[in-house]
């Protein structure tokens, strides 16, 4: 089926149309038909050239896709801080090249966010006139507003564009300190139907940092009391007629200067009424409420800690006064000082709203109950009364502040217990919060947040029926969740169904949510563990990375992870360092496996010695596999195999799957070396496994799929081809085949074992070519593809996936496939392939490569010449 064009809908050669999230940037020069007639034609040519390199070379800078530049310019970027980035060098080099000229030389400059649908046109339609692409939806029309309100040398931006470059700020280097950023208040666009929050980011001394004038086409919302007495008494009118409509329709005015997805800083609860019960638990009641507001940001209570201990002042209470500090520090916009008293024989709960710059109370909003039952329908009340204080709208409070005792629990025990749980997760103390939570959901048995957080842990622990029987009860009480939880517990649910499930929920949630930088790093993570969408996950990582997430020591580990697995070993070592600079302890595995990769191995058992135990011993026992593949990678094959037969050893009583796992690498490594014993043993192996699959949980099905295909391959290696058929045939039933990446490949990695063992080349060529060459699929398919393209008499198709496998060593190391089961695997391919490059060289003379290759081959395997895996890989020359 060909894809419709919109213009062209009965064209069969219609271009295929293809929707994508986008900053959309639109530019124009302000004067720039003056400018010939008062520079005339030949000098506006030349300042036209030296324009056109200033804006190619910009673009060039800031990754973006130039669209049009002849009637102003239209550029698409993957992320807002590019398009920033380009209009911030783009207004200074206009206001550079206009001082020589002697000319004020300035653009209007708008970004949006959005999705936009872009097709190619034909090249006969280019080559007649037309644009190589076009561009088309709300988020263009939208930047062109924005451009079209603009002030000569100004760049406005949404809501959403500024708040996403905001966070990531820190990109634009030393220029972000000298940086304005401004809020100019709602504006009203002719042809969109609500209004939107206008800002300006600009350098003082070139961007005019004043609010722009409202004009025909756009016009800047006033507040009632700043509108002609007229209307306001048309207003007034309107307002007694339907107060509550509008009421629940129209935003309040914020008290305070406080825009969309702006930061707050919540002090500790002031308890005044001696019941210790509501220390922690309205701390974490008021939390979860602010939580659920899509309007405002909140500083979580890691962020906190890890403000106060760079403030020396760890474990200090944060009353009014820290609270601003911390606000100032944090760039928060608000602070929320609750307040517990007793007043009358009722329990009231004020918070106190304060602005950080001057300190001072701007209201309060309190709400009433009686005793212990009252105090979360009174933290309600106050809830509502702060978040429109903020300027959220009261139709966004009702749709989205669930009442406390329903978005989490009425029973102040079990939220005490909760909020202790999950300070013990965040610091690593796993075992102590497993019994916190087992506590929470005892006291009360439809706690779904706590089943939630049980269901984290137990996939911690890889026991996959946990895992399963505890999200199971949290959808059994997925009523009692906030919607920012729900929307959590929907992606969670989908793990073990398979990545692109997943996903898109998680993408669902970061775009209702854009604080959430769980969604962020879980997007990533299972992008890397089950999808092998290692670049998309590496983009889709970067929020989490910068601004306010308390967590970004972590997501900054896990983007050194996927930057190995694009081949930039350079970047991840990077990423490492700033991770343990941000405070990542304990795992230093990947790390070391980056210096490994670059054959530095000093410095990856330096790395590897500064790795501490952690509370799961599937986690700490998981930190060994480099002692496997360390030595391995330098040669040493016996003590890798000596290592690998210790740990499948012991793994079993790490956990089922760390035995399965285990015991499947060893037999991986003893394939390519094989004893009398392996055919006896890897027919055990894949039997036991495939026994285990009819009773297995889904989250350990995909696994056990994996082992069996990988067993299968193993066998069809030695000429056992039943064994391997039996495999693929024992598998096909099994959803998991196709759901994972990873098994899908491995499939196709054993049917081309096969085929190859057959003599067919070709025949295996076909059937990994069914997986399209991205560089993502599994590293084993490179490595048959080598020997695939080798057999069928193409050496320059060979040497290409040589080198391939040459330059993404860090993938042979982080691929997940099944717990790094593969990883010794590939670390041998890795090494055979340097073999393979300098033999493809030499038949196609290219003797310097060739050289080089075998220098580098006996370099990393010294004594390669007595080695059993060399000789039956390349005979005995």
């Amino acid at each position: 089926m060909h894809a419709m064009d919109p213009r062209h809908p009965s064209r069969p050669d219609a271009p295929a149309v293809r929707p994508m999230l986008r900053a959309v940037l639109v530019c124009d020069i302000v004067g720039s038909t003056a400018l010939v007639e008062r520079l005339g034609d030949a000098r506006t040519a030349a300042l036209m050239q030296r324009h056109d390199q200033l804006l190619l070379q910009a673009m060039k800078l800031c990754h973006g896709q130039l669209v049009d530049k002849a009637d102003g310019v239209l550029a698409l970027f993957e992320r807002p801080i590019q398009a920033l980035d380009f209009a911030l060098r783009y207004q200074r080099g206009l206001h550079e090249l206009g001082k020589a000229e002697g000319i004020p030389l300035r653009a209007r400059t708008g970004i949006h966010v959005g999705d936009v649908m872009t097709w190619a046109n034909h090249p006969r339609d280019v080559q007649a006139g037309a644009k190589p692409i076009e561009v088309e939806g709300l988020a263009k029309p939208v930047a062109a507003r924005l451009m079209g309100l603009a002030m000569p040398g100004q760049v406005l931006m949404s809501g959403m564009a500024q708040n996403l470059s905001h966070r990531a700020a820190g990109e634009l280097g030393e220029r972000a300190g000298r940086l304005r950023w401004l809020v100019h208040g709602r504006y009203r666009f002719k042809g969109v139907p609500a209004p939107m929050l206008v800002h300006e980011v600009g350098e003082p001394g070139i961007a005019p940092l004043r609010a722009p004038e409202s004009g025909d086409k756009a016009w800047r919302e006033l507040p009632l009391w700043r509108r002609p007495p007229v209307i306001a008494a048309e207003a007034l009118l309107l307002l007694a007629l339907g107060a509550g409509l509008l009421w629940s329709t129209f935003r309040s005015e914020p008290a305070i200067a406080f825009a969309e997805r702006d930061w707050v800083v919540v002090a500790d609860v002031q308890n005044q009424t001696g019941e210790d019960l509501f220390d922690d638990s309205l701390d974490v009641a008021l939390r979860i409420g602010l939580e659920q507001s899509r309007h405002v940001n909140l500083v979580s209570e890691l962020q906190v800690d890890r403000a106060l201990q760079r403030m020396q002042r760890t474990g200090q209470p944060v009353d009014r006064q820290l609270a601003v500090e911390l606000a100032l520090r944090e760039g928060a916009k608000a602070v929320i000082l609750p307040t517990v008293a007793e007043v009358g024989g009722r329990v009231r709960v004020s918070l106190e709203l304060i602005e950080p710059t001057s300190g001072n109370t701007v209201l309060s909003n309190f709400g009433e109950g009686k005793g212990r039952e009252g105090v979360l329908p009174a933290m309600d009340i106050a809830l509502a009364g702060t978040r429109a204080s903020l300027g959220e709208s009261v139709a966004s409070i009702e749709a989205t502040g669930k009442p406390l005792e329903e978005a989490s629990t009425g029973d102040l025990v079990a939220l005490k217990a909760f909020s202790l749980g999950v300070k013990a997760r965040y610091e690593s103390r796993l075992e102590e919060a497993w019994d916190l939570f087992e506590e929470a959901v005892r006291r009360d048995p439809e706690f779904s947040m706590a089943y939630l957080r049980m269901a984290f842990l137990r996939y911690s622990y890889n026991d996959g029926k946990g895992l399963e029987h505890y999200l199971g009860l949290a959808q059994k009480y997925r009523s009692n969740l906030s919607e920012r939880e729900a929307l959590f517990l929907d992606a969670a649910a989908r793990v073990p169904e398979g990545p692109d499930p997943t996903l898109r929920r998680l993408r669902v949630l970061s775009a209702m949510y854009p604080d959430e930088y769980r969604a962020y790093y879980n997007y990533a993570y299972f992008g890397w563990t089950g999808g092998q969408r290692y670049r998309e996950s590496l983009e889709q990582l970067a929020p989490a990375v910068n601004g306010q997430n308390p967590a970004r020591a972590s997501a900054a580990y896990l983007q050194g992870i996927l930057h190995l697995a694009v081949g930039e070993p350079k970047a991840a070592v990077t990423a490492f360092e700033r991770a343990e600079s941000l405070g990542v302890s304990g795992e230093r595995r990947a790390h070391a496996e980056a210096y490994a990769s670059l054959r530095r191995y000093d410095d990856a058992r330096r790395v590897l010695g500064l790795a501490t135990d952690t509370d799961a011993a599937n986690v700490s026992f998981e930190q060994l596999l480099p002692l496997v593949s360390f030595p391995l990678d330098q040669g040493h094959w016996q003590a890798a195999l000596d290592e690998a037969t210790r740990q499948a050893r012991d793994a079993a009583a790490v956990s089922d799957l760390n035995g399965w796992v285990a015991e499947g690498s060893l037999l991986g490594l003893r394939s390519y070396s094989p004893d009398p014993a392996f055919g006896a043993d890897v027919a055990a192996y894949l039997r036991s496994q495939a026994a285990l699959l009819p009773d297995a949980s889904r989250f350990d099905r995909r696994h056990l799929v994996f082992h069996v295909l990988a067993a299968g391959w193993m066998a069809a290696r030695q000429g056992q081809v039943e064994l391997a058929h039996e495999a693929l045939d024992i598998v096909d039933p099994y959803p998991e085949i196709k759901g994972f990446p990873a098994n899908a490949d491995m499939a196709r990695v054993l049917r081309a074992e096969l085929a190859l063992q057959a003599g067919d080349a070709d025949q295996a060529l076909d059937v990994l070519a069914s997986r399209n060459a991205t560089g993502e699929e599994l590293y084993l398919a490179h490595a048959l593809r080598m020997r695939a393209l080798e057999a069928s008499g193409d050496p320059a198709g060979a040497l290409a996936q040589a080198e391939w496998l040459r330059g993404h060593r860090g993938l042979a190391y982080v691929e997940f496939n099944s717990l790094h089961l593969l990883q010794p695997v590939n670390i041998i391919e890795s090494n055979l392939a340097l073999a393979s490059a300098a033999r493809l060289a030499t038949q196609l003379g290219r003797k310097e490569l060739a050289a080089t290759r075998q220098a580098e081959f006996a370099s990393a395997w010294p004594g390669h010449a007595d080695m059993d895996v060399v000789r039956r890989r390349f005979g005995a020359d």
